[in-house]
């Protein structure tokens, strides 16, 4: 790449972002074959690499936060209308968020569930299908639908749409971040630094660590960095000999301290240069579709319905378990198929309204 500036090398579609977001949904889904399968995540291989202080979900939702820091920015700073830019939020995120939860609503959960169809919507202790639904508008922390996945040892209907609230809240954010960022250009740094200073105070400075306050500064966190990229694009080279240097210092900073601030320093800059690199696969992957979205939308569903139908019952408990390879495996020949539909037919069509 040479000693590029990250401006030079983020123009243009060439480039490795929809590859490392696919990656990152994948990092989600298999952080949930372990959660779902054996309530075991000590067996996740990010756990060890960093000390067991994160796991493969959490930082596939980083890398979430950090390109979408970068380029939601990019996208309100170059819209023409503040209408412009939701409506493009608004058909990128919502459309299959709703297609899914509908569809697990009205469909899938009266088909699954152990409960007849009057008690289903009747809802029970594990659940009901109106608070389920209030995920429509991102103002329910509620995954569960009455007796769906009732015998499994998480219940959750789907543990990956609580990121989107704060996705869009995101969203909000870069408009409040633009202009002042604008007028003081340095003051993005302030941001950071209230950000880091609600997660750390979350985590670590109350008596009982508070994990909405946490995930609201943690997220925060890094799609302002992604955003600080952006605004400081022209300064900052991206070579391989500073991709060395931020790989060491991730790995060693993670080693003394709470992985969150190793990536902020350090794992952004990794994110960045892969990202806007451009590897071989990239050209195929690109052209086969960005399905990365879909996959984590609909992933953690599918790899809970392999368990109802492959799981097993160990020592006669109640409780499905099951291996979480093999789940991972038969769920990504589920999950692959139903994220390139979800692309090509409905997601790829509705981003054209834009």
């Amino acid at each position: 790449m040479g000693n590029n500036t990250l401006e030079k090398i983020s123009h243009g579609r060439d480039n490795n972002l929809n590859l490392v977001r696919l990656v990152g949904a994948l990092m989600v889904m298999y952080m949930h074959s372990f959660a779902l399968c054996q309530a075991n995540l000590e067996e996740d291989l990010m756990y060890t690499l960093t000390f067991h202080k994160a796991l493969s979900g959490q930082v596939g939702v980083d890398i979430f936060f950090v390109i979408s820091g970068f380029l939601i920015y990019r996208s309100y700073e170059r819209s023409s209308s503040l209408g412009k830019y939701f409506k493009a939020r608004f058909l990128r995120i919502w459309p299959l968020l709703a297609l899914f939860i509908l569809s697990t609503a009205f469909i899938f959960g009266p088909m699954f569930s152990t409960l007849s169809t009057a008690d289903y919507y009747a809802g029970d202790k594990t659940g009901h299908v109106t608070t389920y639904l209030l995920n429509l508008i991102f103002l329910s922390s509620s995954n569960r639908l009455p007796g769906v996945f009732a015998f499994h040892i998480n219940q959750s209907s789907n543990g990956s749409i609580w990121t989107l609230a704060y996705e869009v809240a995101c969203y909000f954010l870069v408009i409040a971040l633009v202009p002042l960022v604008k007028k003081y250009k340095k003051s993005i740094f302030a941001c950071i630094g209230i950000s880091l200073a609600l997660y750390l105070v979350a985590c670590y400075g109350l008596h009982t660590p508070n994990s909405v306050m946490a995930n609201v500064g943690r997220l925060t966190l890094e799609f302002q960095v992604g955003s600080a990229y952006y605004i400081f694009r022209d300064k900052i080279i991206m070579s391989w000999k500073l991709l060395l240097v931020a790989i060491v210092g991730l790995f060693a900073t993670v080693y003394f301290a709470d992985f969150e601030i190793a990536f902020t320093i350090f794992g952004a800059y990794i994110i960045m240069y892969v990202g806007f690199s451009y590897f071989w696969i990239s050209k195929y992957y690109n052209k086969f579709g960005d399905i990365s979205y879909g996959v984590y939308i609909l992933s953690f569903f599918v790899q809970q319905r392999v368990i109802d139908v492959m799981g097993k019952s160990p020592d006669g408990y109640q409780v499905l378990h099951m291996d979480p390879y093999v789940n991972l495996g038969v769920s990504l020949l589920i999950v692959i198929p139903l994220a390139f539909i979800s692309w090509h037919c409905f997601e790829k069509q509705l981003l054209k309204l834009k």
